[in-house]
């Protein structure tokens, strides 16, 4: 989703105040109609337009040399011939904290560890 800057919104904004359509508005300040109408909303709940901070979640398993990565590394070293899925639920079971199976399987990855089979 791109993000319009508070200069934009408070010109659109103004000019929905003024009178003009929302179409035409849409059209002369390049955004959807329902973006308009959700500026306005925004406007009226927390009487500011400016867009909100953008952030992402922090992965579970941390920075590249960070404890938590140790603490895999020595989870896939006790048991190398687990599935991801087993993986995960020893993760769970250790730090009590929940990951996704992507993220799980990028750590593993980014540990350079790859699945070994059975002999």
């Amino acid at each position: 989703m791109k993000v319009y800057g508070s200069e934009l919104r408070q010109a659109a904004l103004a000019a929905l105040e003024g009178g003009q359509k929302r179409g035409l508005v849409g059209l002369m300040f390049g955004v959807s109609v329902p973006t308009l109408d959700r500026w306005r909303r925004e406007q009226r709940q927390r009487g500011q337009v400016a867009p909100r901070p953008r952030g992402h979640l922090r992965s579970a398993f941390g920075a590249a040399e960070s404890a938590e990565r140790a603490v895999l590394k020595g989870l896939l070293e006790e048991a190398p011939d687990a599935t991801l899925q087993e993986h995960l639920e020893r993760w769970h079971i250790c730090t009590g904290h929940k990951a996704s199976r992507a993220s799980l399987a990028r750590a593993i990855t980014g540990l350079g560890w790859t699945r070994k089979k059975r002999a």
